[in-house]
């Protein structure tokens, strides 16, 4: 057995300079291509990806897991196993928002070596599935026996320069691939910052830490699509991890969960999920599932505490959105009307949550807004009949009953149970998300990984990420048109940048900006709040908000949004001089 693992580096060009400190760089890598022509070690190139991406992520680094890549793989139409050409491994990368790119190879070589048949202990034996692969002729006195190396090539490949970083050789035994991808990640990780805080050793354990046939379990787990042959993989990998570390396989346990999950297998999902503690990665994603299965299984009350945790760290509308609509199952309507409004400034085009937020109303008696917002709703989306069904019963309660009749009409053509509702009365109509923007949740959280990022490193921010580069120049164009007049300029610009970045604050508060000034208050009061529900913290968008109310003679909306922005920084100017106005006006 080879015991040495042989490591050459090529380096073309450093990362950075050894004197200066580490930028945040988002990095991707891309599953290895097998050389070999041998599928059985094809799960090997993906377990590149999956190593590498945890073990890279590290100050002055944001790497891009495998579940955001696929994301962008979705985008350009391709499934998570198509191979790739080097051009279109750059545009997955691009579309994934990176900077820089690891592609590689790898080929598995066969050694034959001629040993005794009684030196090998039994406790020195390979693991279970390279032992499979050996060769044995029990009737000679020595045996003959198979030993497969692996060969690895990496490269990084800056993006915007569109230039080779470094290139990385390294090979050894087969029986070792953790602590190569260990070996190769310290090499990497030395040459983005040489003052790097961690050892070889640091690294190297936390790429071993699984043992490799759960290691292996899992990543074959992961990339099939047969749920009883995923199942199979992870139930595997999290026994066999727990056999040998007496400890919970996280990663396993999640896929798993989530296998079960989105096969529509609740209780077994709930069982899985629950296990995820708030030091995993994506412990939040594993909270959406939990309390969207915890619902479908009864367990409301645990829906909703599952939920409510994610309202600060993850503030999705599809988070906000299933919050009210677990307070409308507990019958809190005016609890739920404060969640699924913002939810529905966030999102004014998704149908299911505007009709959410109609029927809380309904359900709240407020009968004008219920009205209002289902036909928002039934303008973007006609063939609803549920929204119909609501509408009509809001225009009867309001003494429209032409409205209502016509509502009544369109929602017996829409609804074959219509006569059952009219005689048994309609069932709990309100819409759970069982699913969110993977894009945007990503986006999120690799926004506020690059600031903890930030935080940690003492580099300026002059090498962002492709995507926030294109991202700056959108905002930069619009922010031009804004000063010079140019206010169509500016929308058409906003517009096209959020519906490509919906979370970006910025840009919803440049559009209320815009709108205020042209006198269209409701619009502008739609993006601040817009603005607000992606950064709570904005002072500005609080403060103009209390600006419009203060021109609307709402003298207790002005009050609200100074008392929150004083709150935020009661030293801001801006807050100050919204004080003094609502002073002015408000209190003569």
């Amino acid at each position: 057995m080879l015991k040495q693992i042989l490591l050459s580096i090529i380096l073309i060009l450093p990362l950075h300079a050894a004197a200066s400190a580490p930028a945040t760089d988002t990095i991707i890598t891309m599953p290895f291509e097998n050389l070999s022509g041998r599928p059985e070690y094809n799960w090997i190139g993906e377990s590149f990806a999956a190593q590498l991406s945890d073990l890279l992520d590290k100050p002055g680094l944001v790497a891009i897991k495998p579940d955001e890549r696929n994301v962008a793989y979705k985008q350009e139409g391709l499934p998570p196993t198509a191979i790739l050409t080097r051009a279109t491994m750059i545009k997955i990368a691009e579309r994934a928002g990176a900077s820089l790119v690891i592609m590689g190879t790898y080929r598995i070589n066969d050694e034959r070596q001629t040993e005794k048949k009684d030196e090998t202990k039994p406790e020195e034996q390979p693991e279970k599935k390279i032992e499979e692969q050996t060769e044995k002729k029990p009737e000679e006195q020595t045996e003959k026996k198979i030993e497969r190396t692996i060969t690895i090539t990496a490269r990084i490949v800056n993006i915007r320069e569109g230039r080779l970083v470094a290139e990385f050789n390294i090979s050894g035994d087969l029986l070792e691939i953790q602590r190569l991808q260990g070996n190769l990640t310290y090499e990497m990780l030395y040459k983005h910052n040489q003052a790097l805080p961690f050892s070889r050793d640091q690294i190297v354990s936390q790429a071993t830490e699984a043992p490799i046939g759960a290691f292996e379990n899992f990543i074959k787990g992961t990339l099939t699509r047969d749920r009883e042959a995923r199942t199979a993989f992870l139930e595997r990998a999290i026994k066999e991890h727990a056999e040998k570390t007496r400890k919970k396989y996280l990663s396993a346990i999640f896929e798993l969960g989530r296998a079960h999950y989105e096969a529509g297998d609740h209780a077994e999902a709930v069982k899985q999920l629950s296990q995820i503690d708030e030091q995993y990665p994506r412990y939040d994603e594993a909270q959406f599932y939990l309390g969207v299965a915890l619902d479908a299984t009864g367990q409301t009350d645990r829906a909703l505490e599952s939920q409510q945790k994610l309202a600060a760290p993850l503030p999705l509308f599809e988070v906000y959105s299933n919050i009210g609509v677990l307070m409308i199952k507990k019958n809190l309507f005016a609890d739920a009307i404060n969640h699924l409004k913002p939810a529905s400034d966030a999102s004014p085009r998704d149908t299911d949550t505007l009709f959410n937020l109609g029927y809380a109303y309904y359900l709240a008696k407020d009968y004008t807004n219920a009205a209002a917002t289902l036909r928002k709703g039934i303008e973007r989306r006609s063939s609803d009949g549920e929204a119909y069904y609501i509408l009509s019963k809001s225009l009867t309660a309001l003494g429209d009953t032409p409205g209502a009749a016509e509502a009544s009409d369109q929602a017996k053509k829409l609804l074959p149970q219509f006569a059952q509702w009219e005689t048994k009365g309609a069932p709990m109509l309100a819409r759970i998300k069982t699913a969110f923007s993977k894009a945007n949740y990503y986006r999120y959280k690799r926004e506020q990984d690059e600031r903890v990022n930030a935080r940690n490193t003492t580099s300026n921010t002059s090498t962002s990420s492709t995507s926030s580069t294109r991202e700056e120049r959108s905002i930069d164009g619009a922010r031009d048109a804004f000063f010079s007049g140019r206010d169509e300029d500016a929308l058409a610009a906003l517009g096209r940048l959020l519906q490509a970045e919906p979370q970006n604050y910025e840009a919803h508060l440049l559009m209320g900006r815009v709108y205020e000034r042209r006198g269209d208050f409701d619009r502008a009061i739609n993006a601040l709040k817009a603005a607000i529900f992606w950064n709570p913290k904005l002072i500005p968008a609080h403060v103009l908000l209390g600006r419009i109310a203060v021109l609307k003679n709402d003298c207790a909306g002005a009050q609200k949004y100074l008392d929150k922005a004083l709150q935020i920084d009661p030293s801001d100017q801006d807050a100050q001089a919204l004080g003094r106005l609502v002073e002015q006006k408000c209190k003569q």
